[in-house]
C-alpha cells in the first residue's frame, strides 16, 4: 500500500491583488513540499480571487471591476 501526504489548504486571497494572490499560494505550495506532502487541494475560487462579500455588502469605490461585477447581480 502507498501513503500519500495530502493537505487540504484553508488560505484567503491577498484583497484586490491577484498578484499578491498567486504569490500566497506559491509561498504555501513551497512550504507543503519541505513538510512533504504530495498532494495539496485549495479552494476552488481563491485565484482568481472571487469576493464572498460581494453579496453581503456593496463593493469599495476603489475597485471598479469588483464594483461592476457586483452592480450586475445586485443593482
Amino acid at each position: 500500500m502507498r501513503v500519500v501526504k495530502a493537505a487540504a489548504v484553508q488560505l484567503s486571497p491577498v484583497l484586490y491583488s491577484r498578484e499578491g494572490t498567486v504569490e500566497r499560494v506559491v509561498r504555501k505550495i513551497h512550504e507543503l513540499g519541505r513538510q512533504g506532502v504530495q498532494f495539496a487541494t485549495f479552494p476552488e475560487t481563491v485565484v482568481p480571487y472571487y469576493p464572498y462579500f460581494s453579496f453581503i455588502q456593496p463593493a469599495r469605490p476603489r475597485a471598479p471591476r469588483v464594483a461592476r461585477t457586483s452592480c450586475r447581480t445586485r443593482c
